[in-house]
């Protein structure tokens, strides 16, 4: 009878984790016609607040870390990102990143937020003029870029994003 129960628990939990990684990924995360998408699924999607806190895996794009010069082998970190719609705003955690503190000027882009700031600094041996990064609101692809002299764009940061759904307590 023990065996029985734990059986059902172990089916529970695992269909309970399905329809959660189905509602991620649902269509219903398409994107909308309000700059304030409103509902309850999808990497982007927003509450009346307007605020989407998000958790996202990101690892180093290869092309971007040759055409940079990049040595070694950064492993893949698992950081914070928020888009704030009211602010039009957008920022993510990283040693490369637009940071919370100097957040970067958001659009939209489709279904995608699209988080940009000019800089004016040298990195990697180049001249940088700006840094962006994506976050698609149906898949949570997260890529970000950085355009160095002659406007040449270099993908840096690829991975994957979700929404912090946070609990009502």
């Amino acid at each position: 009878m023990k065996n029985l129960f734990i059986g059902i628990v172990i089916g529970i939990l695992a269909m309970a984790g399905i329809y959660g990684i189905s509602l991620l990924f649902s269509s219903e995360a398409a994107p909308q016609a309000s700059p304030a998408p409103t509902g309850a699924s999808g990497a982007g999607v927003a509450r009346a607040g307007s605020v989407v806190d998000m958790i996202c895996e990101l690892h180093l794009d290869l092309e971007g870390q040759k055409t940079l010069g990049i040595q070694g082998n950064e492993p893949p970190r698992i950081t914070l990102a928020q888009i704030d719609l009211e602010q039009k705003s957008g920022w993510y955690q990283g040693r490369i990143s637009i940071s919370e503190g100097r957040g970067g000027s958001l659009s939209l882009q489709g279904n995608k937020f699209v988080v940009t700031r000019p800089a004016m600094f040298q990195r990697f041996g180049t001249s940088i003029s700006q840094e962006s990064f994506s976050i698609d609101r149906s898949t949570g692809q997260f890529e970000q870029s950085l355009t160095i002299e002659g406007g040449k764009v270099v993908p840096l940061i690829r991975g994957t994003c979700a929404r912090v759904i946070k609990p009502p307590f």
